[in-house]
């Protein structure tokens, strides 16, 4: 098998059977995953922040567009959004003692997320998310299973 396909902050991928893709080293950042099981299309996005200013240099940097745009580019490569499902992965409050606004950046970007996602309506089937430590996601496009590695703690597939 091929190693996974890395997308890393901003970017986005969508990927057909037997492809894999992964986000490495989530900390505050979201991996948001979507997953077609009639048409084993899967795709990722590397979501940075919560909300796009008005002018947006990279969608994907960004929960609310990042989010709708991969639902656009998952039904543009052959996903029906009323199969789609999600999982999410990350969101982590890295920095608990800085006394700053966004120090838990982390939880605005899982909340902006799960309501962009509302918008279509695509139901989140599992979540790894929050808490206080880093991990990376892997998506396995021919079973829609998730792999999730966490810092100090086991290995878990959703």
């Amino acid at each position: 098998m091929k190693e996974p396909r890395i997308v890393g902050i901003g970017q986005l991928a969508v990927c057909h059977s037997p492809e894999q893709l992964s986000c490495l080293g989530l900390g505050s950042c979201v991996a948001v995953i979507l997953y077609d099981p009639q048409t084993r299309v899967g795709g990722m996005v590397h979501v940075l922040l919560p909300k796009a200013p008005q002018k947006v240099d990279m969608e994907g940097k960004y929960a609310d567009t990042g989010t709708r745009k991969l639902v656009k580019e998952m039904t543009l490569n052959g996903a029906a959004k009323d199969r789609i499902i999600a999982k999410l992965v990350g969101g982590a409050q890295m920095f608990k003692n800085l006394n700053v606004q966004f120090a838990n950046i982390g939880r605005f970007n899982v909340l902006e997320v799960r309501k962009a996602l509302r918008e279509f309506p695509i139901r989140i089937v599992a979540e790894d998310v929050e808490g206080d430590r880093g991990r990376s996601a892997f998506l396995d496009s021919s079973t829609g299973h998730v792999t999730v590695k966490k810092v100090f703690s086991p290995t878990r597939v959703m």
